[in-house]
Protein backbone atom coordinates (compact mmCIF):
# COMPACT_ATOMS: atom_id res chain seq x y z
CA UNK A 1 0.00 0.00 0.00
CA UNK A 2 1.45 3.50 -0.79
CA UNK A 3 1.78 6.12 1.63
CA UNK A 4 -0.86 8.17 2.32
CA UNK A 5 -0.79 11.85 3.04
CA UNK A 6 -2.38 11.31 6.07
CA UNK A 7 -1.85 8.67 8.32
CA UNK A 8 -3.31 8.17 11.76
CA UNK A 9 -2.28 4.99 13.91
CA UNK A 10 -4.12 4.22 17.24
CA UNK A 11 -4.31 8.26 18.36
CA UNK A 12 -4.38 9.18 21.20
CA UNK A 13 -4.86 12.45 22.97
CA UNK A 14 -5.31 13.43 26.65
CA UNK A 15 -5.92 16.95 27.88
CA UNK A 16 -5.35 17.82 31.43
CA UNK A 17 -7.29 20.38 33.56
CA UNK A 18 -6.47 20.52 36.72
CA UNK A 19 -6.66 17.03 38.55
CA UNK A 20 -8.72 16.26 35.89
CA UNK A 21 -7.88 14.00 32.38
CA UNK A 22 -9.84 13.93 29.69
CA UNK A 23 -9.37 11.19 26.87
CA UNK A 24 -10.04 13.17 23.56
CA UNK A 25 -9.19 10.51 21.15
CA UNK A 26 -8.94 6.60 22.11
CA UNK A 27 -6.86 4.82 19.59
CA UNK A 28 -8.23 6.96 16.13
CA UNK A 29 -7.30 5.77 12.73
CA UNK A 30 -7.49 8.03 9.96
CA UNK A 31 -5.89 7.88 6.27
CA UNK A 32 -6.56 10.72 3.29
CA UNK A 33 -5.24 10.39 0.28
CA UNK A 34 -3.42 13.16 -1.37
CA UNK A 35 -6.38 15.28 -3.45
CA UNK A 36 -8.83 13.38 -1.66
CA UNK A 37 -12.03 15.49 0.05
CA UNK A 38 -13.07 14.16 3.47
CA UNK A 39 -15.50 15.05 6.14
CA UNK A 40 -15.68 14.41 9.71
CA UNK A 41 -18.68 14.10 11.13
CA UNK A 42 -19.64 13.11 15.10
CA UNK A 43 -21.74 14.70 18.19
CA UNK A 44 -19.92 17.35 20.26
CA UNK A 45 -17.01 15.87 22.33
CA UNK A 46 -16.88 12.95 20.18
CA UNK A 47 -13.07 14.52 19.33
CA UNK A 48 -13.62 16.37 16.29
CA UNK A 49 -11.88 19.50 16.71
CA UNK A 50 -9.15 17.29 19.05
CA UNK A 51 -8.22 15.53 15.91
CA UNK A 52 -8.07 19.07 13.50
CA UNK A 53 -5.86 20.55 16.04
CA UNK A 54 -2.90 17.67 16.04
CA UNK A 55 -3.52 17.89 12.25
CA UNK A 56 -2.72 21.28 12.34
CA UNK A 57 0.43 21.21 14.06
CA UNK A 58 -0.79 23.06 17.06
CA UNK A 59 -0.24 20.62 19.40
CA UNK A 60 1.61 16.98 19.39
CA UNK A 61 -1.09 13.98 20.30
CA UNK A 62 0.26 12.04 23.85
CA UNK A 63 0.26 8.76 21.97
CA UNK A 64 -0.38 7.24 18.43
CA UNK A 65 1.08 8.17 15.41
CA UNK A 66 0.37 10.79 13.14
CA UNK A 67 2.03 11.50 9.98
CA UNK A 68 1.27 14.48 7.18
CA UNK A 69 2.92 14.61 3.87
CA UNK A 70 5.93 12.86 5.48
CA UNK A 71 6.02 14.71 8.77
CA UNK A 72 5.87 13.34 12.14
CA UNK A 73 3.89 15.50 14.13
CA UNK A 74 4.95 13.80 17.05
CA UNK A 75 8.30 14.06 16.93
CA UNK A 76 8.82 17.67 15.25
CA UNK A 77 10.61 20.34 17.16
CA UNK A 78 9.40 23.65 17.16
CA UNK A 79 11.13 24.73 14.24
CA UNK A 80 9.71 22.07 12.07
CA UNK A 81 6.50 22.41 13.51
CA UNK A 82 6.09 26.28 12.26
CA UNK A 83 7.57 24.94 9.32
CA UNK A 84 4.61 22.65 8.82
CA UNK A 85 1.99 25.06 9.95
CA UNK A 86 3.11 27.81 7.29
CA UNK A 87 4.05 24.99 4.06
CA UNK A 88 2.18 22.15 4.21
CA UNK A 89 -1.30 23.04 5.78
CA UNK A 90 -4.07 25.10 5.54
CA UNK A 91 -6.54 26.10 9.01
CA UNK A 92 -9.80 27.46 8.84
CA UNK A 93 -11.07 28.31 12.09
CA UNK A 94 -14.98 28.03 12.66
CA UNK A 95 -15.70 31.74 13.42
CA UNK A 96 -14.29 33.67 9.78
CA UNK A 97 -13.11 36.49 11.84
CA UNK A 98 -10.62 34.28 13.68
CA UNK A 99 -8.95 33.95 10.63
CA UNK A 100 -8.31 37.53 9.44
CA UNK A 101 -6.74 40.67 10.48
CA UNK A 102 -9.25 42.74 10.25
CA UNK A 103 -6.84 46.34 10.01
CA UNK A 104 -5.28 44.77 6.77
CA UNK A 105 -7.42 44.77 3.71
CA UNK A 106 -9.04 42.02 2.00
CA UNK A 107 -6.20 41.41 -0.29
CA UNK A 108 -3.46 42.36 2.04
CA UNK A 109 -5.25 39.20 4.44
CA UNK A 110 -4.56 36.62 1.57
CA UNK A 111 -0.22 37.84 1.13
CA UNK A 112 0.07 37.60 4.32
CA UNK A 113 0.52 33.61 4.82
CA UNK A 114 3.07 33.60 1.76
CA UNK A 115 6.29 33.21 1.70
CA UNK A 116 7.33 32.38 -1.92
CA UNK A 117 7.79 35.63 -4.54
CA UNK A 118 8.32 39.32 -4.61
CA UNK A 119 5.47 41.65 -3.98
CA UNK A 120 4.45 41.64 -7.74
CA UNK A 121 4.18 37.76 -7.87
CA UNK A 122 2.70 37.78 -4.10
CA UNK A 123 0.05 40.12 -5.14
CA UNK A 124 -0.64 38.09 -8.89
CA UNK A 125 -1.58 35.29 -6.65
CA UNK A 126 -3.89 36.58 -3.91
CA UNK A 127 -6.08 38.32 -7.09
CA UNK A 128 -6.26 35.73 -8.75
CA UNK A 129 -7.48 33.56 -5.51
CA UNK A 130 -9.74 36.11 -4.82
CA UNK A 131 -11.30 36.01 -7.86
CA UNK A 132 -11.58 32.07 -7.91
CA UNK A 133 -13.78 32.69 -4.94
CA UNK A 134 -15.44 35.58 -5.47
CA UNK A 135 -14.02 38.32 -4.16
CA UNK A 136 -12.30 40.27 -7.16
CA UNK A 137 -13.94 43.36 -6.82
CA UNK A 138 -13.53 43.46 -2.84
CA UNK A 139 -9.79 43.56 -2.82
CA UNK A 140 -9.15 47.18 -1.25
CA UNK A 141 -12.14 46.46 1.70
CA UNK A 142 -11.60 45.86 5.31
CA UNK A 143 -13.05 42.70 6.96
CA UNK A 144 -15.09 44.96 8.89
CA UNK A 145 -17.00 46.19 5.49
CA UNK A 146 -17.58 42.24 4.02
CA UNK A 147 -20.60 40.47 4.32
CA UNK A 148 -20.78 37.42 6.45
CA UNK A 149 -20.77 34.98 3.66
CA UNK A 150 -18.32 37.41 2.04
CA UNK A 151 -15.79 37.04 4.99
CA UNK A 152 -16.09 33.59 5.49
CA UNK A 153 -14.68 33.33 1.50
CA UNK A 154 -12.03 35.78 2.59
CA UNK A 155 -11.39 33.12 5.53
CA UNK A 156 -10.78 30.16 3.04
CA UNK A 157 -8.68 32.32 0.59
CA UNK A 158 -6.08 33.19 3.53
CA UNK A 159 -6.49 29.72 4.35
CA UNK A 160 -5.60 28.51 0.67
CA UNK A 161 -3.03 31.55 0.35
CA UNK A 162 0.05 29.21 0.32
CA UNK A 163 -1.63 26.39 -1.64
CA UNK A 164 -1.12 23.92 1.17
CA UNK A 165 -0.66 20.23 0.66
CA UNK A 166 -3.88 19.86 3.10
CA UNK A 167 -6.47 22.06 3.89
CA UNK A 168 -8.27 21.81 7.43
CA UNK A 169 -11.89 23.48 7.95
CA UNK A 170 -13.51 23.36 11.13
CA UNK A 171 -17.29 23.98 10.39
CA UNK A 172 -16.74 25.83 7.19
CA UNK A 173 -20.77 26.42 6.40
CA UNK A 174 -21.54 27.08 9.78
CA UNK A 175 -21.95 30.91 9.84
CA UNK A 176 -23.61 31.10 6.73
CA UNK A 177 -27.75 30.44 5.00
CA UNK A 178 -28.84 27.43 2.89
CA UNK A 179 -28.11 29.24 -0.33
CA UNK A 180 -24.77 31.16 0.25
CA UNK A 181 -23.38 27.56 2.07
CA UNK A 182 -24.45 25.54 -1.34
CA UNK A 183 -22.31 28.62 -3.64
CA UNK A 184 -19.51 28.57 -1.15
CA UNK A 185 -19.54 24.27 -1.44
CA UNK A 186 -19.55 24.86 -5.19
CA UNK A 187 -16.73 27.28 -5.75
CA UNK A 188 -14.53 25.55 -2.98
CA UNK A 189 -15.07 22.13 -4.20
CA UNK A 190 -13.64 22.94 -7.85
CA UNK A 191 -11.06 25.18 -6.50
CA UNK A 192 -9.39 22.18 -4.21
CA UNK A 193 -9.88 20.51 -7.15
CA UNK A 194 -7.97 22.80 -9.65
CA UNK A 195 -5.31 23.02 -6.80
CA UNK A 196 -5.31 19.37 -5.88
CA UNK A 197 -5.30 20.22 -2.20
CA UNK A 198 -6.48 17.59 -0.17
CA UNK A 199 -9.10 18.69 2.65
CA UNK A 200 -10.74 17.41 6.45
CA UNK A 201 -13.37 19.26 6.78
CA UNK A 202 -15.65 18.98 10.37
CA UNK A 203 -19.29 19.86 9.60
CA UNK A 204 -22.85 19.05 10.96
CA UNK A 205 -23.96 20.21 7.52
CA UNK A 206 -25.51 17.77 4.90
CA UNK A 207 -24.89 19.97 2.55
CA UNK A 208 -21.12 19.60 3.09
CA UNK A 209 -21.84 15.67 3.04
CA UNK A 210 -22.37 15.44 -0.49
CA UNK A 211 -19.40 17.44 -1.63
CA UNK A 212 -16.81 15.14 -0.23
CA UNK A 213 -15.70 11.98 -1.54
CA UNK A 214 -15.85 10.10 2.40
CA UNK A 215 -17.45 11.10 5.00
CA UNK A 216 -15.79 9.08 8.42
CA UNK A 217 -18.08 9.71 11.96
CA UNK A 218 -16.17 9.49 14.92
CA UNK A 219 -17.95 8.42 18.23
CA UNK A 220 -16.19 8.35 21.55
CA UNK A 221 -12.64 9.30 20.16
CA UNK A 222 -12.36 6.49 17.28
CA UNK A 223 -13.25 6.30 13.86
CA UNK A 224 -16.39 4.44 14.03
CA UNK A 225 -17.99 4.63 10.42
CA UNK A 226 -17.85 5.37 6.95
CA UNK A 227 -20.30 6.52 3.81
CA UNK A 228 -18.64 7.03 0.02
CA UNK A 229 -20.49 8.93 -1.93
CA UNK A 230 -21.60 8.43 -6.04
CA UNK A 231 -22.01 10.72 -8.79
CA UNK A 232 -25.37 9.49 -10.63
CA UNK A 233 -26.23 10.94 -14.34
CA UNK A 234 -28.23 13.58 -13.32
CA UNK A 235 -25.22 15.13 -11.55
CA UNK A 236 -26.94 14.45 -7.71
CA UNK A 237 -24.93 11.83 -5.39
CA UNK A 238 -25.88 9.10 -3.70
CA UNK A 239 -24.77 6.82 -0.86
CA UNK A 240 -22.76 4.15 -2.59
CA UNK A 241 -21.49 2.23 0.37
CA UNK A 242 -21.95 2.79 4.26
CA UNK A 243 -19.20 0.90 6.30
CA UNK A 244 -18.12 0.17 9.60
CA UNK A 245 -14.52 0.57 10.27
CA UNK A 246 -12.44 -1.87 12.05
CA UNK A 247 -9.29 -0.65 13.29
CA UNK A 248 -5.94 -3.14 13.14
CA UNK A 249 -7.20 -4.80 16.86
CA UNK A 250 -9.65 -5.92 15.10
CA UNK A 251 -12.60 -3.28 17.27
CA UNK A 252 -15.15 -2.45 15.61
CA UNK A 253 -18.37 0.60 16.67
CA UNK A 254 -21.82 -0.33 15.57
CA UNK A 255 -23.85 2.44 14.84
CA UNK A 256 -25.49 3.77 17.73
CA UNK A 257 -29.07 3.87 15.78
CA UNK A 258 -28.74 -0.22 15.03
CA UNK A 259 -27.46 -0.86 18.72
CA UNK A 260 -30.33 1.09 20.03
CA UNK A 261 -33.14 -1.00 17.49
CA UNK A 262 -31.87 -4.61 18.10
CA UNK A 263 -31.31 -3.79 22.42
CA UNK A 264 -27.75 -4.87 21.96
CA UNK A 265 -25.73 -4.28 25.67
CA UNK A 266 -23.03 -5.56 27.92
CA UNK A 267 -22.21 -8.68 25.09
CA UNK A 268 -23.50 -9.78 21.53
CA UNK A 269 -23.26 -13.23 19.94
CA UNK A 270 -20.97 -13.83 16.83
CA UNK A 271 -21.96 -16.24 13.95
CA UNK A 272 -19.13 -16.96 11.97
CA UNK A 273 -21.05 -17.76 8.28
CA UNK A 274 -19.95 -19.19 4.88
CA UNK A 275 -18.45 -15.36 3.77
CA UNK A 276 -19.79 -13.32 6.32
CA UNK A 277 -20.46 -12.82 9.77
CA UNK A 278 -23.57 -12.09 11.71
CA UNK A 279 -24.56 -10.36 15.46
CA UNK A 280 -27.18 -10.75 17.81
CA UNK A 281 -28.47 -10.11 20.88
CA UNK A 282 -26.69 -12.26 23.34
CA UNK A 283 -29.92 -13.09 24.81
CA UNK A 284 -31.37 -14.19 21.16
CA UNK A 285 -28.45 -16.35 20.38
CA UNK A 286 -29.16 -18.08 23.39
CA UNK A 287 -32.69 -18.89 22.94
CA UNK A 288 -31.58 -20.22 19.58
CA UNK A 289 -29.40 -22.74 21.01
CA UNK A 290 -31.20 -23.86 23.38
Amino acid sequence: MTQALVECEGLVHIYKTADLEVVALQGLDLRVEAGEMVAIAGRSGSGKTTLMNLLAGVEPPSAGAAHVAGHDLARMDDRERDRYRREVVGYLLQHSLANLALDLTVIQNVQVPMIAGGPRRRGARARKLLEKLGLGAQARLRPAQLTGAEAQRLALAVALANEPRLLLADEPTAELDGANARELLVDLTSLLRDLGTAAIMVTHDQQLERHVDRVIQIRDGRTSTERRWLARPDGDREVADELVILDRAGRLQLPRAHVEKLGLHDRVRVHLEADSIRITPAEQGSDADS
